[in-house]
């Protein structure tokens, strides 16, 4: 039998009188304070937990998807951008037309990979400049971002383009192959 419940016993047959101690009362007091104070302490623990949880999630979403640059990424990216400053303005001469004979079935282009908007990300706003990064990541990455992937082993590794925006986050993936660990 708890303390609480010994002490309601006891305010039961005192209140037959009509009149309760000082004493009782205050230890009917200091007990349901003790309850309250063990229930608010219990909730803290619970929130403090649900936080780090959160933070735990947050942390594994950046890590999957946060650009990594290898150090040959570099050099490559800087190369690019003199080559863009330093290109020589050509001259544009209208060419004559060609009149070719089109054929009556043009093959059909090979479907390419659309990419999949990564839930939960936002969209890119109309001023902002985008990248596109080609690496390779764990599939399970790509399905804990809730992009669905088709294949029965989670060890293996997907190629995708990601883009990313102005702020270094993904926001869509396109997967180019699959790469089974065997």
């Amino acid at each position: 039998m708890s303390n609480l419940d010994e002490l309601k016993q006891k305010l039961s047959r005192e209140t037959a009188q009509t009149k309760i101690s000082p004493t009782l009362e205050a230890a009917l007091l200091r007990e349901f304070d003790q309850v309250a104070v063990a229930h608010a302490s219990a909730c803290r623990v619970e929130f403090t937990r649900r936080i780090a949880l959160a933070a735990a999630i947050a942390a594994l979403v950046l890590a999957v998807f946060w650009p990594s640059q290898k150090p040959a990424d570099q050099p490559q990216r800087k190369v690019v951008e003199e080559a863009r400053q330093t290109q020589p303005v050509l001259a544009v001469h209208p060419v004559p037309a060609v009149h070719k004979r089109k054929p009556k079935h043009p093959a059909p282009p090979d479907p390419e990979p659309q990419f999949v908007r990564i839930p939960y990300s936002l969209p890119l706003a109309p001023y902002e400049r985008a990248e596109i990064v080609r690496m390779e990541m764990p599939v399970s990455a790509l399905a804990a971002a809730g992009i669905h992937i088709s294949t029965p082993d989670t060890s293996a590794r997907a190629q995708a383009d990601l883009v990313v925006g102005e702020d270094g986050m993904a926001r869509a993936v396109r997967v180019i192959s699959i790469l089974n660990n065997e």
